[in-house]
């Protein structure tokens, strides 16, 4: 089974939407809004003037009838007009006028004069002969059942409202999808880099915004790829040149013969053995991490942490051991990777530990989220903040140790890049470094 790699974490293109280009829509319609509030405001006088003449020969038709038309039969009346009008009609006396009214407005009323009330909505005239007064309105109000439901200004608002929002809205979310579409097949581009594909074609885009995006991403994974297969070429080359004349000095050093009387040249043969040795380990390991580096994925496996770490105490040499080498109960977890590649990593991140450890070193395994963790701890002196980062890095030794080269740990970090997952250092509670192994759970 393939490893499915990490993840990109996105939100879709309607989201996106609604997360910036929403805030844009209702700025939009609050200046909207500010600005016909503002207008209505200046104009007020204007349209005040301009009801208050259309009410005038309303006012001066009614005042004609009810001047033709017996007092005694003004309540008739009323009723009758009021069938006709699509909004209220009354006749009060004088006495009743609203005390809402400014003093000039009721002074005016009391001469026979025509006053609108301040929000349009009520028309006052007193009738002339007597102590009446001619009441048009709430015009805010008018009989709903001469009015259609579209009609009312609610419905008016609203739909000039959503026309707003639809002409806003659309093309800004067309032109969000077409951003999301483009910046989203980058990011896949960009993960493919990230996880060693770096033959990955750039995608077409169809935004020029994005384009120069596209086209920096594409002589970057050039670029990589030319120092990448350059750096393989090296490596590779160096790594087996280097065994052949490894081998015949092996040889010749198997052939030579030193006699018992001559300990001094027996110590010299002996150092040299060691460090043939040392180097046959070096180029091996620089294959390995060569390998590593360049298979874009790797097979995987459900596996059994207990299994595994009954696999690395079986695999550990007694000799290498600290005092103390401890295996956690795993309580039946499982994970997927690559078995082989599994016990390679832990294996160096123990044998990391013991060299460094004073005495104690323990293994664990946990679940965090998604993540199965492998950690391993020690007591040994632990590891810098500020190093914590460059001690993953290849041919990288905080202390030099004549057992290590600095590709441990970086084998350690691109094994666990492959199966989408990471590695990190951090304090251990047991005095020194705690190394952790972040793959995916099964």
């Amino acid at each position: 089974m393939a490893s499915s790699g990490t993840a990109i974490h996105h939100a879709g293109h309607f989201r996106l939407f609604l997360r910036y280009c929403l805030g844009f829509v209702l700025a939009y319609l609050i200046l909207i809004g500010s600005g016909l509030y503002l207008w209505a405001a200046l104009t007020e006088q204007g349209e005040d003037q301009q009801i208050r003449t259309q009410l005038q020969g309303i006012h001066h038709l009614l005042q004609a009838r009810y001047a033709d038309t017996p007092q005694a039969q003004w309540p008739q009346l009323t009723r009758l007009l009021q069938t006709q009008f699509a909004y209220p009609v009354r006749v009060i006396p004088m006495a009743e006028a609203p005390h809402t009214l400014y003093p000039q407005s009721l002074q005016h009323l009391e001469q026979g004069g025509l006053v609108v009330t301040d929000d349009a909505h009520f028309s006052y005239q007193r009738l002339p002969g007597s102590s009446e007064v001619l009441v048009l309105g709430d015009f805010s109000k008018p009989d709903k059942a001469d009015v259609a439901w579209y009609d009312s200004p609610s419905v008016d608002t609203l739909v000039m409202v959503g026309i707003f929002v639809i002409a806003i809205a659309l093309p800004l979310y067309f032109l969000v999808y077409r951003l999301w579409r483009d910046v989203y097949a980058l990011g896949h581009m960009a993960l493919a880099i990230q996880q060693g594909d770096l033959a990955v074609g750039a995608p077409a885009v169809g935004t020029h915004l994005v384009r120069p995006l596209r086209e920096a991403l594409s002589r970057m994974a050039t670029q990589l790829q030319d120092v990448m297969e350059g750096q393989r070429i090296l490596s590779q080359a160096v790594a087996h040149e280097t065994r052949t004349p490894l081998a015949r000095m092996r040889f010749a050093l198997a052939m030579m013969q030193v006699g018992d009387e001559d300990p001094e040249g027996t110590e010299l043969l002996e150092g040299l053995k060691a460090d043939v040795t040392r180097l046959e380990q070096l180029a091996s390991a620089g294959v390995t991490y060569a390998q590593f580096g360049r298979s874009l994925r790797i097979s995987t496996q459900r596996l059994e942490v207990a299994e595994v770490f009954d696999a690395l105490d079986q695999r550990l040499p007694p000799g290498g051991r600290v005092r103390r080498l401890r295996f956690l109960p795993s309580h039946q977890r499982t994970l997927v990777a690559n078995r082989d590649a599994l016990l390679l990593a832990l294996g160096n991140l123990i044998g990391n530990a013991c060299r460094h450890a004073a005495s104690e070193v323990v293994v664990s395994a946990s679940t965090v989220e998604q993540w199965v963790v492998i950690a391993v701890d020690d007591d040994g002196p632990g590891v810098a903040p500020a190093d914590r980062e460059r001690i993953f890095q290849p041919y990288v030794q905080l202390q030099r140790h004549p057992d290590g080269f600095g590709l441990g740990l970086a084998l350690v970090h691109i094994i666990a890049i492959k199966h989408g997952g990471r590695a990190d250092v951090c304090d251990s509670v047991l005095g020194g470094a705690r190394f952790r192994l972040l793959l995916p759970d099964a």
